[in-house]
């Protein structure tokens, strides 16, 4: 078939042998299937192809194509490159992303350690304060015992040095009792 398009015999047939299973030419031989099955008009420029396709057997080998493996079609080199490219930017990217994940993380601890050390220092100051709120309490308690105390010692002063001459007899009996009071606290 071929001989009689292209008026000479195919010279590649031993490639055409390993190469016809392979995905790249199943799929290209299922375009050109489905192309056929449709009746459209085509352009002066298809005939060739048209004729190309025709002389090729599709149904050459079909128990082979059935058998029941399916064929993926092979990458391609420029979606390999792509594919390599790609890999190559993220390895680049990766270490970036690495160091500033890092950098994150630490930048984090950091600002847990300022935060925890903040917060030892506040509860630090709060005892401090409530430490000296303490101590001006207690001080504030003893000024007023002293000042009790004074108050007390100047009254028992009063009754010790009271005249009892202008007395009636029961408070001189009272402020008798008081002395003897006083007296026994001393």
């Amino acid at each position: 078939m071929y001989q009689i398009n292209c008026k000479n015999a195919f010279q590649l047939e031993h490639c055409w042998r390993i190469l016809r299973n392979e995905a790249k030419w199943l799929i290209l031989r299922d375009s050109l299937k489905a192309r056929t099955r449709q009746p459209a008009t085509r352009p002066a420029t298809q005939p060739a192809t048209q004729s190309f396709a025709s002389s090729i057997n599709v149904n050459e080998d079909n128990e082979e194509m059935n058998s029941g493996e399916t064929l993926e079609r092979p990458i391609g080199k420029k979606a390999e490159n792509e594919k390599l490219k790609k890999r190559k930017n993220c390895d680049d990217v990766i270490p970036t992303l690495s160091s500033q994940l890092d950098e994150i993380k630490e930048e984090k601890r950091r600002m847990h350690e300022e935060k925890k050390e903040s917060m030892r220092i506040a509860l630090e100051e709060r005892r401090e304060a409530m430490r000296i709120a303490s101590e001006e309490r207690r001080e504030l308690i003893r000024i007023k015992e002293e000042k009790n105390e004074v108050e007390k010692r100047k009254m028992e002063d009063e009754i010790m040095m009271k005249d009892t001459r202008t007395m009636d007899p029961k408070q001189k009996e009272y402020i008798h009792l008081r002395h003897l009071e006083i007296l026994r606290k001393s």
